[in-house]
């Protein structure tokens, strides 16, 4: 049985696709190998093993007594996706800020009448101690007459499957809003917030 040109062409297409495979599988496993070792807070091949990435969720109350629910998600520094093309040397468009010790996420915070604002975040791990961590909000004022407000985040601490971290509420009178940076907070408290895994 001869084969023809296409036939050939398929094989050596075939066998190449094969060891592409191979590789990517070989170029992901050690990538994921070594990212477990360097950033354990993110990844673990333990799958029961508690991780700062995830899905976490709270309550705090503001200044002005109102109660908040508080939805955070912090995203695995590399997808899968993105390890899978970075593993077979494709070129893939990768978040510019990540980096060692370095995570970004979502956070959410809903009033009493439902109504949520939504924050991207951008963080980092302290690399001593990878139980302390600190963040902030991109794109942080809000305006609510008669005041702009913003969330100032520190301290943060995380253990398994719970974490708490300081939120400092500043609010600003609206009357300038060209000034905010150099205007000082007219109300500024601190707030310590709880949050479980979800």
């Amino acid at each position: 049985m001869k084969f023809g040109l296409s036939s050939t062409v398929l094989v050596v297409a075939i066998i190449l696709a094969f060891m592409l495979a191979i590789v990517g599988s070989l170029g992901y496993y050690t990538s994921y190998k070594s990212d477990s070792r360097e950033s354990p807070w993110a990844y673990s091949f333990d799958e029961n093993k508690p991780l700062l990435v995830g899905k976490w969720a709270g309550k705090f109350i503001e200044p002005d007594s109102v109660e908040k629910k508080i939805n955070l998600e912090i995203y695995e520094p590399y997808t899968k996706i993105e390890r899978i093309f970075y593993s077979m040397g494709l070129p893939y468009k990768r978040r510019l800020y990540i980096g060692p010790n370095k995570f970004d996420g979502l956070l959410s915070i809903e009033n009493t009448y439902h109504k949520t604002e939504q924050y991207k975040v951008r963080g980092a791990v302290n690399k001593k101690n990878t139980q302390l961590f600190e963040f902030h909000l991109l794109a942080n004022e809000k305006e609510t007459l008669p005041y702009y407000y913003s969330f100032l985040f520190t301290d943060g601490f995380w253990k398994q499957n719970a974490m708490n971290f300081i939120i400092t509420i500043r609010f600003r009178k609206s009357t300038i809003p060209n000034n905010l940076k150099n205007h000082e907070p007219f109300l500024s408290k601190k707030v310590r917030v709880s949050l479980n895994r979800v």
